[in-house]
């Protein structure tokens, strides 16, 4: 595609072959389906669209942006199984879903997530399976405002740190590492706990030993 600007007027995008988006600026796609055997090459251009993403092929993501906005009369996007963006933005001023699929891994590294929806209008992260929570690692930088979250937990940096109201967002439950929400801590085991207690007691009288031995030297050197 080169550094070409290409308007798919609402039409699928269907990868059967190889598609090199090159620094090319794709937009108004419906959706992005790579077909078993297919290759996108996603570059360092844009590859926008406005319903679901899905990928049975080869997805290089590059260092480019998949981008999903409003448009194509699409209400809902859908990022099917796991993923793994360069750059990922959705982006909405009329409400749009976003579901991610229950108990996949979408990452996003080294770029930016931008989840923005508008006042009035948030933008709706949910999984495909209410009640399931579905995982979004992210291992770059965030732009994230007026998100209404349910089901998701986040698996790498904090996604939206502190109160939800700090970014004009929502908690509707059932989140992780989100917001104020700490991520989850292994319980330990009751021989994990003994183990950590024998250990806290060892230090401590190590300490209090060197401590000793400190005191001795010094009275000898009176």
């Amino acid at each position: 595609m080169g550094d070409a600007a290409v308007d798919f007027g609402c039409a699928d995008l269907a990868v059967n072959g190889t598609l090199d988006v090159s620094s090319a600026n794709v937009r108004n796609t419906d959706s992005v389906q790579i077909n078993a055997g297919g290759t996108v090459n996603g570059g360092t251009g844009t590859l926008g669209l406005t319903g679901d993403f899905s990928n049975a092929g080869t997805f290089s993501k590059g260092t480019g942006t998949v981008s999903i906005a409003d448009g194509c009369g699409n209400t809902t996007s859908t990022i099917a199984g796991s993923q793994s963006f360069s750059a990922l933005s959705v982006t909405t001023t009329t409400g749009k879903t976003l579901l991610f699929t229950a108990g996949a891994t979408t990452s996003v590294s080294p770029g930016l997530l931008t989840l923005q929806g508008a006042p009035g209008n948030l933008l709706k992260v949910r999984s495909t399976v209410p009640g399931t929570p579905a995982k979004l690692n992210l291992l770059g930088t965030q732009n994230i405002r007026y998100v209404d979250v349910a089901d998701n937990h986040g698996t790498g940096l904090t996604l939206a740190p502190g109160l939800p109201s700090a970014s004009n967002s929502v908690n509707s439950g059932n989140v992780f590492n989100w917001f104020d929400v700490l991520p989850i801590i292994p319980a330990l085991s009751a021989v994990g706990l003994m183990l950590l207690s024998l250990l806290v007691v060892g230090y401590g009288l190590h300490g209090r030993r060197s401590a000793q031995l400190t005191a001795s030297g010094n009275r000898a050197h009176r």
